[in-house]
Order: structure tokens, then C-alpha cells, then sequence
């Protein structure tokens, strides 16, 4: 009993913590140490989190409560359910380590800004937990604008760069311009409710007309859709991400951007999906199409950014595009009532969501810790830091092979099984949709292999090779809490990666409360206790072995007979581990006889290498560049600024301009638009006070006509 009240009672310390995280930094005068109190806060806020959102999955009672109002809109609420829950072990899992790394990161600054930052940072974190948590919508749209706010604000820290107000400011403008579509879906759905309370919502949503219904999704897909950087809107995600302090970016990453995947989420499969509603399937088919081609835009562009932190911004847009594919996949599925295949779908998609919080949440410390220690994010000027950083190194590149879905880590096991739900359209009976779904897929499976290329280069030219600059020649290690803060998120990596059956049962819980439909035996069968029928033989092998000493199912994530399956990811993996034992094996036995000798490499007669023969990141890059270009646009400048003599050097310049995606088709022409139409408004704000009397008389004479109609 005390074991169920402990996931509400931490859950109800998280104001506490957050509030003690705002107020003590402002008290304290040294910078370090309203630092540390601020990172502390933060830290056991997010205990409190993991607490709260494992328990609540786990099957504990869902903390709830209300405060009554005087307000037209009726109380005011907050409730876990599975769906919330899940969401807040996200933010404890990423909010802790970047807690962590803060207190080193920050220890460098100076001045009151500091102080007030470490504030602005745990109240940032309230608004996701309120969001998250809030069963109404007034709550919940409270909390929005709380965190679009505090986002801007801590975006802000170096507020002197013309560049961080620039991208602070689009951020901001973008979140609000999605507000307007999520306030819209809210609006449409009280007039059928009555009422705000997320149930009740839900109840009323089955009463709408399927064109309001319509209008609802599609107002929500924008919304949200603008938050978690879908196209095309887009483009303020690489401008914050990259302007960022280190720790922000991870979070805004890991954290903030999968409030938009949360709120697709309540939307599409609570509030209009719930309650056996039929969905019709153009839903799933246009979140499908939008983010497969998300996400090949998005690594398109990730590939050829010079900038470390530019590069994952784009990876960013790129794994939000498969999420969302995941949830496209689901909902086609619901919509032809494939019920089973919905719920894998969904589970893929938040298993990938949780993977990406964490390895995205990794790398960007990581980059961080790259740019702390060399003042620079420009690849063209780094290299050579895997000597200099191995931790860090280690660390970013563990990450980087968890993105680009190598086994055993997080990011391989997910990705495939999005992958693999995708191959199922065959059972789909509408031949368009098959074919829709087959092109997504393939879409998809491109911006997977271009993903390997695109952290190859990241991971080379950052790391090995030799020094491209003075910087990066006398980098050093980071402080210890950064490493730590490093280390906490690869351990998540590996972790997930390996012993998905801890994962996939509690994911289950929310499709069950969201579908209806438990699918666990058809993901994770329990090989380690009686099963009867199709698994029988596998139960034989693993015998008893593990009864009774394991909290899950199994160990081996395998798909049911009914799934055709091109094969278990986890077998996949001990097959590749097989074929590399038999490698190795091999390789001795065939090894010649004797003693080995070691030298040096013959290096084509090269006396002393320099970092100018290494090979660049836009050599690196330029093939994908020439392939994709009329795609990309791009215009390429080089200038011979001094010929080559015979046996001398010669220099030129050669450079590339990449233009963001959509701007010279839709941002451009937009703001020239709007240019436009604001200089020729400005007849209307005269500053004559007669013509704005003038104004008022007319608008109030319009009002009473329309009331007389």
C-alpha cells in the first residue's frame, strides 16, 4: 500500500522542488552556488518524476486534484493517466542529467544573469509538468504559453548576440502561430462539451459532425505540429537549437519538442480516437506522408551543415518526422479497425520517442562540451579530440551509433520496428493506401541510411583526424559533472537498447488505455514461463531459468504469427553477434603461422602529415549536395586567390550557399508579403485622434447592423 502512494506523493512534491529551484538561487548572492541549488532543485525534481511517471505505468493510483473557480470556465485540474505518465518519465530521464550538467556548464559565467537563469530554468520545467499533467484545457493552455515564454527567455541567456534574439524572437513567433490552431481545436470541441474537462472532451468529440472533426485534427496537426517542428514550420528549430546554452538545447530537444508529439497524441487517439470512434483514413495517411517527407527534408539538410550544433538541430527535425510517421501508421491502421497493428504502430512510435529524448539529449551535451572546450561548432575547425576529449568522445559517439540504429543500442530496436509495422500495409485493403504507405516507407528507409552518412561525418570530423585549428589543438576534457551528466544518458542508451521488454510492457499500458487492446504477448512473448501454442519450442529452450527473477514477459523482443515479420529485431542482433564470433574465429584459424611482426604505415612516401590533407566536412558532404541538389539550390562561390607555381602551393576559396528548407519558395515571398501589406497599413495609423473616433463609430454601427440581421 505505501508503494502505491508513493508515485502520488512524489508527483505532488514537483511544485516544491521547482518552486524551491526559482525562489533559493534569488536569495544567494554567489553565482556557483545559486548554481548548484538551482541544478539540485532541478535534479531531485526529476526523481520525483521518474518516481511519479514509472509508478503511475507501472499500475499505481494516478495522482489527481482540482481547485474550484468563480470563473466561467469551471475548476481547474491535473490528472496522470498512462498517456501523461509516460510523458513525465521522459522529463525526469532528460531533465536530470541536463540538471547535472548545468551546474558544470553554467560555472564558467559570471554575473546576476546567472542567478535568474538557474530560476527561469526550473520554472520552465513546472510549465512541461503542468502541461503534461493538466486534464482541462484552460490549465493546459496556461501552461503552453508559461512554456513558450520561458523558452524564449532561456534561449535568451546571451542576449548581446544579434543571432540569439533573431532566433529566440522566431521561436516564440512560430509557438504562438501554433497556439492559435491548438486553441482552435479546443474551441470547437467545448461547444459540442460544455465544458473544458479533458473527459469530457473526449465524450463530446463523438457527437461532432466528421467535418468538425476534421477541422479539429487538422487544427491540432498544425498546432502541435509547428511546436515539434514539423514542415513546414520548421524552420525556428535549427535557429533555437543552435543559439541555445549547451543544456537548453538538450532540452528543448529531449523535452519541449515532444510536447507537440504529446499534444498529436491526447488529440488524435484520446479526445477523437477514443471510445471505439472510427477515424477516416486520409488522418493517418497525411500524418503518414507529412512525416516521412519531414523527416527525408530533414536529414537532407542535416548532411551538409558546417555547423555541430546546426547538424543535430536538423537530425532533430528528422526523428520527429519518424515519430510522426509511427502515429500515421497507427492511425490508418485504427481507421480500417486493425486494432492490433494500431497498437504496435503506437508503441514504435513512443518507444522511438523515448529513445530519441535520450540519445538527442546526449548529443547535444556532447556538442556542448566540444564547443565549451574549443569555443567553436564549425567542423571546417575542428578535429582530432578523441586525444584531447575521450570521454566526451566516447560518449557523443556511443550516441551517434544509437541515431544511426546499430544494435544493441536504443535507436536500432525502435527504428526497426517502425520500419517493420510499415511493411504490414499489405493487410490493408484499399490499394491507394498500400501504395501511399509503401512510398512513405521507402522514404523513410533512405532518410535511415543518409542518417549513418550524416553521423559518420559528424563523429569524424569532430573527433579523429588531426587538429583543424589552434582551438581545437589545446581543447580539454570537461568538468566531471559534465561527463557524469554524459554518462547517465549513454547508460540510458545502452540500457534501452538492450532490454527493450522493460520498456515495450509499460508502453503497453498506454495503448491500452488509449486503443483498448493489450499487444504485449504479440511483441514480447513470456518465453520464461508457460506459454502454450506457436512459442512452445522457444519456451523449452529458455526452460525456467529466469521464472520468477525477471519483471518482464521475456528477453527477446518477436513478433506474432500473425505479424509477418521479416524477423525479431533481437534476433537480428544475436544472428549479427554470431557472424562476428564465426568472423573472429575464422580469422584466427586462418591467421599464417609465426611471429607477427609490427611497423610503421607506408604512407605513400608522405614524410609529415598536416591537418590540411585531412579529409574536409564539405569534400565529406559535397556528393549528397551535387546528388540532392535541385532539391537543396544551392550556389557554390570559388575564387583562385593565388596560382600554383610548379612545386608550390597554390589557395582558393571555394564556398557553399545551402538556403534553409522552404525559404525561397514560402518564407521569402511570405515576409515580402507582409513587408508589403504592413507599409501600405500604415495609412491607418494616422495618429490623427478624429479618424480614430472615426473607426470605433464605424465598427460599433457594423456591430448593430449584424445584431439587426
Amino acid at each position: 500500500m505505501a508503494w502505491n502512494l508513493l508515485p502520488a506523493g512524489a508527483f505532488w512534491t514537483l511544485p516544491v522542488w521547482y518552486g524551491l529551484g526559482c525562489i533559493l538561487p534569488l536569495l544567494l548572492r554567489r553565482e556557483r552556488v545559486a548554481t548548484l541549488v538551482a541544478a539540485a532543485c532541478a535534479g531531485l525534481a526529476a526523481l520525483a518524476a521518474l518516481i511519479a511517471g514509472i509508478g503511475v505505468l507501472l499500475g499505481a493510483p494516478a495522482p489527481a486534484g482540482s481547485l474550484s473557480t468563480n470563473l466561467p470556465f469551471g475548476a481547474l485540474s491535473m490528472r496522470l493517466d498512462p498517456l501523461s505518465a509516460f510523458f513525465l518519465l521522459i522529463v525526469g530521464l532528460v531533465s536530470l542529467p541536463v540538471a547535472l550538467y548545468s551546474g558544470g556548464s553554467l560555472a564558467q559565467r559570471k554575473g546576476r544573469r546567472v542567478i535568474l537563469f538557474g530560476s527561469l530554468f526550473n520554472l520552465l520545467l513546472l510549465s512541461v509538468v503542468v502541461i503534461i499533467a493538466a486534464s482541462d484545457a484552460i490549465v493546459f493552455l496556461m501552461a503552453w504559453e508559461a512554456m513558450a515564454f520561458l523558452s524564449y527567455v532561456t534561449v535568451h541567456l546571451d542576449y548581446e548576440k544579434r543571432q540569439v534574439i533573431r532566433s529566440a524572437y522566431l521561436m516564440l513567433a512560430v509557438s504562438e502561430l501554433g497556439t492559435i490552431g491548438i486553441t482552435g481545436g479546443f474551441l470547437l470541441l467545448y461547444q459540442a462539451a460544455g465544458s473544458f474537462d479533458f473527459r469530457l472532451l473526449q465524450a463530446a468529440a463523438l457527437t461532432l459532425s466528421p467535418i468538425l472533426r476534421s477541422g479539429v485534427f487538422l487544427l491540432a496537426l498544425f498546432g502541435f505540429g509547428a511546436k515539434a517542428g514539423l514542415l513546414p514550420l520548421q524552420l525556428w528549430l535549427p535557429e533555437a537549437y543552435a543559439e541555445a546554452p549547451d543544456h537548453i538545447s538538450a532540452l528543448l530537444s529531449g523535452v519541449i519538442t515532444k510536447l507537440g508529439i504529446y499534444g498529436l497524441l491526447r488529440f488524435s487517439l484520446d479526445f477523437l480516437g477514443g471510445g471505439g470512434a472510427s477515424l477516416p483514413p486520409w488522418w493517418g495517411l497525411l500524418t503518414l506522408g507529412l512525416g516521412a517527407l519531414t523527416a527525408l527534408i530533414g536529414i537532407l539538410y542535416a548532411v551538409v551543415q558546417p555547423d555541430l550544433k546546426r547538424l543535430l538541430a536538423y537530425s532533430s527535425i528528422e526523428n520527429i518526422g519518424l515519430i510522426v510517421a509511427g502515429l500515421g501508421a497507427a492511425l490508418t491502421f485504427q481507421a480500417y479497425h486493425l486494432t492490433a497493428l494500431a497498437a504496435i504502430a503506437a508503441i514504435a512510435a513512443l518507444y522511438h520517442l523515448l529513445n530519441h529524448a535520450l540519445y538527442k539529449g546526449l548529443l547535444f551535451l556532447g556538442a556542448g562540451a566540444v564547443q565549451q572546450a574549443t569555443g567553436t561548432r564549425s567542423l571546417a575547425r575542428l578535429g582530432g579530440l578523441i586525444r584531447l576529449m575521450p570521454w566526451t568522445a566516447f560518449f557523443f559517439i556511443l550516441a551517434s551509433l544509437s541515431i544511426a540504429a546499430v544494435p544493441p543500442l536504443n535507436g536500432y530496436i525502435s527504428e526497426w520496428m517502425v520500419l517493420e509495422t510499415l511493411l504490414q500495409s499489405f493487410v490493408i485493403p484499399s490499394i491507394l493506401a498500400k501504395v501511399l504507405i509503401a512510398i512513405a516507407g521507402g522514404m523513410l528507409a533512405l532518410a535511415a541510411g543518409i542518417a549513418v552518412t550524416t553521423f559518420v561525418r559528424a563523429c569524424g570530423m569532430t573527433f579523429l583526424a588531426l587538429p583543424r585549428s589552434k582551438e581545437a589543438a589545446e581543447a580539454h576534457e570537461v568538468a566531471r559533472s559534465m561527463r557524469a551528466a554524459m554518462a547517465l544518458l549513454a547508460v540510458g542508451c545502452l540500457v534501452l537498447g538492450v532490454l527493450p521488454p522493460l520498456v515495450i510492457p509499460m508502453l503497453d499500458h498506454i495503448t491500452m488505455a488509449l486503443m483498448g487492446r493489450s499487444v504485449l504477448n504479440e511483441v514480447v512473448p513470456p518465453l520464461f514461463s508457460d506459454h502454450p501454442g506457436t512459442y512452445q519450442l522457444l519456451v523449452t529452450i529458455g526452460g525456467g531459468l529466469f521464472r520468477g527473477l525477471l519483471p518482464v514477459n521475456g528477453l527477446v523482443v518477436i513478433a506474432a504469427p500473425a505479424f509477418a515479420t521479416i524477423d525479431s529485431p533481437s534476433y537480428l542482433f544475436l544472428a549479427e553477434l554470431l557472424f562476428v564470433g564465426l568472423l573472429a574465429l575464422g580469422l584466427r584459424l586462418l591467421r599464417p603461422l609465426g611471429r607477427s611482426r609490427k611497423g610503421p604505415v607506408w604512407a605513400g612516401g608522405i614524410a609529415h602529415f598536416t591537418a590540411a590533407m585531412t579529409y574536409t566536412d564539405l569534400a565529406f558532404s559535397n556528393p549528397i549536395r551535387i546528388i540532392f541538389n535541385s532539391l537543396y539550390r544551392s550556389r557554390v562561390r570559388y575564387a583562385l586567390q593565388a596560382a600554383a607555381a610548379r612545386h608550390r602551393q597554390g589557395q582558393m576559396i571555394y564556398e557553399q550557399e545551402i538556403p534553409g528548407p522552404f525559404e525561397r519558395v514560402l518564407y521569402r515571398p511570405g515576409w515580402q508579403a507582409l513587408r508589403w501589406l504592413t507599409r501600405h497599413a500604415q495609412v491607418i495609423q494616422s495618429g490623427n485622434i478624429n479618424q480614430y473616433v472615426a473607426y470605433i463609430f464605424l465598427i460599433v454601427l457594423l456591430i448593430l447592423i449584424l445584431r439587426a440581421l
